[in-house]
C-alpha cells in the first residue's frame, strides 16, 4: 500500500508539473507577443507619427507665412508692413525649430530646406520692394500736393487759363487723387511737355519755369508717377513669383506628407502582419496544450478509479464488507462534484442577486426616483463631456433649464401627491418630445435641465417651442381634478465665456434666461444672448 501511495502521488505531482508548465509557457508566449506590439507600435509612433505630426506644423506654419507674404503687398503704410515682418519672422522660427527636428528623418529633406531658403529670400525682397513702393508714394503725393497748392495760388491770382492747364497735364496722369493712384497707364511727358509749351507765349517766363519744374523736371510730379507705376509693375511681378513659389512649398510639403503617411501605414501593416503569424503561433500552442491535456487526462482515469476503490475499502471496514461493495455507485470524485456544484450554485444564485443590486443601485445612481429620469449628478457629469467635446471640436450645443410655473400652488391647493404626479405627467409630455441625443434630467424640487448635443440655438428653438406648446396645450386629468400647469424656459447656445473650463457658468446662462422667463410672464421662451436677453411670445 505505501508504494502504491507512491506511485499515485508522483503521477498527481508529474501532472500538476506537466500542466503549470503548458500553461506558463502560452502566458509566457502571449505577454512577449504584448509587449513586441507595444515596442514596435512605440516605435512607430516616435518615429513616424510625431514626424507626420511635424511635418503638418510645418506646413501650417509655411502656409501662414505665404498668406502673410501676400498680405504685404496689400501693406498700406510701414506700421502695417512692420507688423506683417514681425508676425513673419515668428512663424519662421517654428519654422526652423521643425526643421531642425526632421533633418535627419526626411528623405527629400534637402528639398524643403531649398525652398525654406527662398521663401525667406522671397519675404525680404517682397519687403524691401514694399518699402520702396511706400517711399514712391510718399514722394507722388509731395509732388501732387505742390501741384493741387500751386493750382490753388493760380485760381486765387485770377489766373484761371494757367489753373486749366494744370487740370489738362493733370489729366494726362489719369486723375491723380489718393483714391485713384493704382492707375497702369504711364504719363506721355511729350504731351505733357506739349501742353506746358503751349502756355510759353501766354504767361509770364516765371509762371513757364514754375510749370516746367513741376511737370518736367526731376523731381517732379510726372517723373514721381512714372516711378511709383513702375514700381507697382515691379510687384505685380514679384507677386506673380510669390504665388508660382507657394504653388512649390505646397506641393514639396504635401509630397513628404504623403510619403510620411505611406511608411506609417506600411509600418503599421508590418505589426499587423507580426500580430497575426504570432496569433497563429499560439492557437498552434493551445492546440498542443489541449492534445496534451486530453492525453494527460486520459491516463489518470485509472488513477480516479484506484482513489474510488480506496474510498469503498475504507467504508466497508472489513474484507467481507468488501466484497459487498458495488463496483458502480457514487464515488468520492462524484460527491466532491456535487458539493462542488451546489457551492458554485449557492455562489451563482448570490452573484445574480449581488448583480441585480448593483443594476437597481446604479439606476438609482443616475435617475431621479420620482420621476425616473435621469438626475442632476449625471447631467453635470454628461454636460462636463459635452462642453469637453465642444472645447476640443468647437461643436456647438444648447442648454435649457425648464421650471413648472407655480408649483407650489399646485402642491398646496391638491397636496404634494397630487404634485408629484404633475411632475411625473411633465416628464412624459416632455419626453415624447425629444430626440434621441437629448438628454433631459431632473435638477430639483420643479426644476428640469435639458441638454442637447450638436444644436444650433435656432434648432433648439423649434424644440423648446414643441415642449411648451405640447405642456400647455391641455390639462392633466386625475382624481377628479382638471390640472392646467405650464412651464417656463431659458435657453443658451454654449457661450465663449472668460473661463471656458467652467462648465457651470454656461448652466448659469441658462438660469438667467430662465429667470427672465419668470419675470416677464412665465408660460413663455427666453434665450441669452448676452444682455439684454433676447424675448421670444408664443406662437
Amino acid at each position: 500500500m505505501p508504494r502504491l501511495r507512491h506511485r499515485l502521488s508522483f503521477r498527481v505531482v508529474t501532472l500538476t508539473i506537466i500542466l503549470a508548465a503548458m500553461i506558463t509557457i502560452v502566458g509566457i508566449s502571449g505577454i512577449l507577443s504584448l509587449k513586441e506590439f507595444q515596442e514596435d507600435y512605440g516605435k512607430i509612433k516616435g518615429n513616424n507619427f510625431e514626424m507626420l505630426l511635424n511635418m503638418t506644423k510645418l506646413k501650417v506654419q509655411s502656409n501662414e507665412v505665404l498668406t502673410a507674404t501676400t498680405d504685404m503687398f496689400l501693406a498700406e503704410n510701414k506700421s502695417d508692413l512692420k507688423d506683417i515682418n514681425l508676425y513673419i519672422k515668428d512663424r519662421m522660427a517654428w519654422i526652423d525649430q521643425l526643421s531642425e527636428e526632421l533633418a535627419n528623418r526626411v528623405d527629400n529633406v534637402q528639398e524643403l530646406f531649398i525652398l525654406k531658403s527662398r521663401l525667406y529670400a522671397q519675404v525680404q525682397v517682397i519687403s524691401d520692394e514694399m518699402l520702396k513702393k511706400l517711399a514712391l508714394l510718399d514722394a507722388l503725393m509731395i509732388e501732387y500736393k505742390k501741384v493741387e497748392e500751386y493750382k490753388h495760388a493760380q485760381i486765387k491770382a485770377g489766373n484761371s487759363n494757367i489753373a486749366l492747364m494744370v487740370d489738362n497735364v493733370m489729366s494726362l496722369l489719369n486723375s491723380l487723387d489718393q483714391n485713384s493712384l493704382l492707375s497702369q497707364k504711364k504719363p506721355n511727358a511729350e504731351e505733357v511737355k506739349r501742353l506746358i509749351n503751349s502756355m510759353r507765349f501766354s504767361t509770364s517766363e516765371q509762371q513757364y519755369n514754375r510749370l516746367t519744374a513741376l511737370f518736367l523736371e526731376k523731381p517732379s510730379l510726372t517723373s514721381a508717377y512714372q516711378n511709383y507705376l513702375s514700381q507697382i509693375q515691379a510687384l505685380k511681378i514679384l507677386k506673380s513669383e510669390s504665388i508660382e513659389l507657394s504653388q512649390a512649398v505646397t506641393s514639396v510639403t504635401g509630397e513628404v506628407i504623403l510619403t510620411t503617411q505611406k511608411n506609417f501605414l506600411d509600418n503599421l501593416n508590418k505589426i499587423e502582419e507580426k500580430i497575426t503569424s504570432r496569433q497563429s503561433d499560439l492557437y498552434l500552442l493551445m492546440f498542443v496544450s489541449f492534445l496534451i491535456t486530453s492525453l494527460l487526462v486520459f491516463l489518470q482515469i485509472d488513477f480516479l478509479r484506484r482513489v474510488h476503490l480506496i474510498r469503498q475499502v475504507i467504508e466497508a471496514g472489513d474484507a467481507k464488507s468488501q466484497f459487498q461493495i458495488p463496483i458502480k455507485g457514487r464515488d468520492e470524485i462524484s460527491e466532491m462534484a456535487k458539493s462542488v456544484k451546489k457551492y458554485i450554485d449557492e455562489i451563482l444564485e448570490k452573484e445574480q442577486q449581488v448583480s441585480e443590486t448593483n443594476k437597481k443601485l446604479e439606476h438609482l445612481a443616475m435617475h431621479d426616483g420620482l420621476t425616473n429620469i435621469y438626475n442632476r449628478r449625471y447631467f453635470d457629469a454628461k454636460l462636463e463631456q459635452e462642453h469637453l467635446r465642444y472645447l476640443r471640436y468647437k461643436e456647438s450645443y444648447c442648454l435649457a433649464m425648464l421650471d413648472l410655473d407655480l408649483f407650489k400652488n399646485i402642491n398646496d391647493t391638491y397636496g404634494h401627491d397630487i404634485g408629484d404626479k404633475v411632475l411625473v405627467e411633465f416628464t412624459t409630455r416632455v419626453t415624447k418630445q425629444l430626440r434621441e441625443t437629448d438628454l433631459f434630467a431632473r435638477l430639483g424640487g420643479e426644476e428640469f435641465g435639458l441638454l442637447m448635443p450638436q444644436t444650433c440655438e435656432h434648432n433648439a428653438m423649434k424644440l423648446m417651442e414643441r415642449i411648451r406648446s405640447n405642456v400647455d396645450s391641455f390639462p392633466f386629468l386625475i382624481n377628479d381634478f382638471s390640472i392646467n400647469f405650464s412651464v417656463s424656459i431659458g435657453l443658451v447656445e454654449v457661450q465663449e465665456l472668460d473661463d471656458m473650463h467652467d462648465v457651470l457658468k454656461q448652466l448659469s446662462l441658462a438660469d438667467k434666461a430662465l429667470y427672465e422667463a419668470k419675470n416677464t410672464g412665465r408660460n413663455r421662451i427666453e434665450i441669452y444672448q448676452g444682455e439684454p436677453l433676447i424675448a421670444h411670445q408664443r406662437a
